[in-house]
């Protein structure tokens, strides 16, 4: 590679390392925002006071405030559905301690998404409906498997894929601050939803 292409690589870099960055910015102070204010309560230039980033970066990235959230919240439905499904083959108690499992790695992929997913509804659900539809379906699947093997606390497969998916996240906000986050949510995720182990 010659000195010049070398030079334009290195700046092209740089270049992308900074784009990057904003974007990351720009998707972290949102979420922040739209956690304390909700997000039909943010508009395109709190989320610019909030960063420090001009109109112009903002619109590079993003077409608009709800393209942001489409794309802050997606990810984490879309990796959902890989965790969901890659514990397909597992016991019925392993496959309940892998959704547990599976929320705390969605949890330390990006919390604030997660939290901003429980919070929209609404005509701004349907930005993400999509991939929120698919992670419930896979959820749904492995639990009416869980079902049969009568380890369930209620017995009901759709009643406690309801359960799991209205107390996940506010449970893990209380477990948030702690340094055994993951032992404290399997565990009352367990609490709810099995019934305990039988000791031979």
């Amino acid at each position: 590679m010659s000195s010049r292409n070398s030079a334009v690589a290195q700046i092209s870099s740089k270049v992308r390392h900074r784009q990057d960055r904003t974007r990351r910015l720009l998707l972290q102070k949102s979420a922040q925002l739209f956690i304390e204010r909700g997000f039909e309560n943010v508009s395109v230039e709190d989320i610019l006071a909030a960063t420090g980033i001009a109109r112009s970066s903002f619109y590079r990235f993003f077409s608009n405030r709800e393209s942001l959230l489409a794309e802050l919240v997606r990810p984490v439905f879309r990796r959902g559905v890989a965790e969901l499904k890659a514990i397909a083959d597992e016991s019925p108690r392993q496959i309940m301690v892998g959704i547990f499992e599976a929320y705390l790695v969605l949890w330390e992929l990006n919390a604030n998404a997660l939290r901003v997913a429980t919070r929209v509804g609404g005509v701004y659900f349907s930005l993400f409906e999509e991939d929120h539809a698919e992670f419930r379906n896979e959820l749904v699947q492995l639990v009416r498997r869980v079902e049969p093997a009568g380890i369930l606390l209620n017995g009901d497969a759709d009643y406690s894929g309801r359960l799991i998916a209205r107390v996940a996240v506010p449970i893990l906000e209380v477990f948030s601050a702690s340094a055994d986050i993951r032992k404290l949510f399997i565990a009352a995720m367990a609490g709810l939803l099995l019934k305990p182990e039988v000791k031979s």
